[in-house]
């Protein structure tokens, strides 16, 4: 007689001990294949601890952890058996779900891929990738950088993925706490649908690798209700996915979640294959070494972003986590020969276009960083009421004043000095900056001179910028080799030096509404090429009404 669906196969039934010490990796997957059998249902962990190799989830399967239950990871690499599939030389995995359509892993217990067993927590990762001579600390970089007490440590020979779901439809990861990751954590590629909802992730902030999670090539994906803590990115689409099939990453929603990581909090690139249709909404990225990140790096597009609602603090970190404390980093560079493939510094680049951040608070020690590239610009990129604290930190001298744009193919961009203003961009082509407040502390370091720098740009839009510059001698904006910019509605903080430096911009340039009596200088130099109308400076005098001055060299 053949069971009906949503029957209820108890592991133990089928031989596991749950005692923490015997292997029960044949148990569970005996329990799993017999649901999937006789048409589905679901199979029960119940309280206890299941020491397990590879468990290989099956279509219209739900594994179910009761409170109390914990699927614990083997500490033998050879209890998990090499998957037909490989990303990354990452072939094995502890829950294996290929193919699988219309299942589930759900519960209020715990899986846990025992990662302190493979881990050297006293030894830092040394390995070089990039010139520290291009830093402005030069080979004295590595000092500090070199310790293991922020990470990245080393490892010893470990599973690839705790959590892999490949080439599946209808997946649901939902309710259970995952902890302990020893490499990447759950990892969903090539699959159309997936819903990945109140998932509380913490994995040692001291492992690299060790991904909260990872979307790779995969569409009508929804996480939402997540605490994510992890080594590396929290959040990454596309990640390291040219094992796992082709395709676009699209129709992204992500809400309501809490991150903290040592790379990136959020990460969208670099693939192959295009992103498009991502919506963030309700985030909160905490005590991270880089917040927000976008990456081109090959001919694919990053194309229809949306960030709403978030909160994003950051500080620098010692090791060589990908990062310098930006609170958002979005670049288009080449990039470097990448598993096997090298990529073609001739390939025709893609874009990145059409990503906004609204309604956004940051506190941190390092800028935004928007680098572009000459045939590769940043295009309609929009900033709408951001709130942003620029702080000093116990790191700044150490490790701060440079730009991480690592991977690149030109070793002088992969990490190098540069002046830290709260927001720089080059190569951009319609940035808009509305509503922008910028607050600085007190003791920046002197490499933080301007409030906002750009260049390289066209058809710029500033409205309502209200700030200044951290130096005396600084400058609150500046902008230099572009054409068309509108500079309005902008209000200089106390303590402003010169509030607007405008260089070698060309075409269509108007300055107008802003309130500068706090500015020692409201606009320069002589010959900047602007148009001014209506502004308030100096002692507060303003021109007639309707009055339009044109400010010639």
């Amino acid at each position: 007689m053949t069971a009906v669906n949503h029957s209820m196969y108890d592991v133990r039934d089928y031989g596991a001990a749950g005692d923490g010490n015997a292997l029960d990796t044949n148990a569970i997957n005996r329990a799993i294949a017999r649901c999937h059998e006789r048409g589905g249902g679901t199979v029960r962990l119940s309280a206890g601890v299941y020491l397990s190799g590879t468990v290989f989830m099956r279509s219209d399967v739900t594994l179910y952890l009761e409170a109390g239950a914990v699927l614990l990871g083997s500490p033998n690499v050879d209890d998990y058996p090499k998957l037909p599939y490989t990303s990354e030389h990452r072939n094995t995995a502890l829950i294996a779900a290929i193919g699988a359509e219309r299942f589930s892993i759900e519960g209020r217990g715990t899986i846990d891929g025992n990662g302190d067993a493979y881990a050297l927590y006293e030894r830092a990762d040394l390995l070089r990738d990039f010139d520290a001579s291009f830093t402005r600390q030069g080979e004295a970089y590595f000092r500090e950088n070199d310790k293991a007490e922020d990470g990245p440590v080393e490892m010893k020979s470990r599973p690839g993925i705790l959590i892999l779901i490949l080439n599946g439809r209808d997946a649901q990861v939902s309710r259970v706490h995952i902890r302990n990751a020893p490499n990447w954590c759950l990892h969903v590629a090539g699959t159309d649908g997936a819903l990945l909802t109140g998932l509380d992730i913490k994995n040692s902030l001291l492992v690299p690798n060790a991904d909260g999670i990872d979307v790779s090539r995969s569409r009508n994906v929804r996480i939402s209700d997540c605490n994510i803590e992890a080594g590396d990115d929290g959040l990454a689409f596309s990640p390291c996915a040219e094992g796992f099939g082709g395709g676009a990453n699209e129709n992204i929603v992500v809400q309501n979640c809490t991150i903290q990581s040592r790379s990136a909090g959020i990460r969208i690139g670099w693939d192959a294959y295009d992103f498009r249709n991502f919506l963030f909404h309700n985030i909160v990225i905490r005590d991270s070494n880089r917040g927000i990140g976008l990456f081109l790096r090959e001919g694919e597009s990053i194309e229809n972003v949306v960030f709403s609602n978030i909160t994003i603090e950051t500080r620098l970190h010692k090791g060589k986590w990908w990062g310098k404390a930006e609170p958002i980093h979005i670049s288009a560079l080449p990039g470097l020969e990448h598993a096997g493939r090298i990529v073609d510094r001739h390939v025709k680049p893609g874009r990145v276009r059409g990503v906004t951040f609204s309604n956004v608070t940051i506190r941190g020690e390092q800028g935004i960083v928007l680098y572009g590239s000459e045939h590769t610009p940043l295009e309609d990129i929009t900033f709408d009421n951001i709130r942003m604290q620029m702080t000093s930190g116990p790191l700044m001298e150490t490790f701060g004043g440079n730009f991480d744009c690592r991977p690149t193919l030109d070793g002088e961009l992969n990490v190098f000095g540069h002046d830290i203003p709260a927001l720089y961009a080059k190569h951009v082509k319609r940035l808009k900056l509305r509503g922008f407040e910028l607050e600085w502390a007190d003791g920046m370091p002197d490499y933080c001179r301007s409030g906002i720098e750009i260049e390289a740009f066209a058809e710029l839009e500033i409205d309502g910028f209200r700030g200044r510059q951290p130096q005396a001698d600084g400058t609150a904006i500046v902008l230099r080799g572009g054409r068309g910019a509108v500079v309005r509605n902008s209000i200089a903080a106390p303590g402003t030096s010169c509030f607007l430096r405008a260089e070698g911009v060309e075409g269509a340039a108007l300055y107008a509404g802003n309130v500068t009596l706090e500015a020692r200088e409201a606009i320069a130099p002589l010959g900047h090429g602007f148009i001014q109308h209506g502004n308030i400076e100096g002692a507060g005098e303003i021109g007639p009404a309707g009055a339009a001055l044109e400010v010639r060299a």
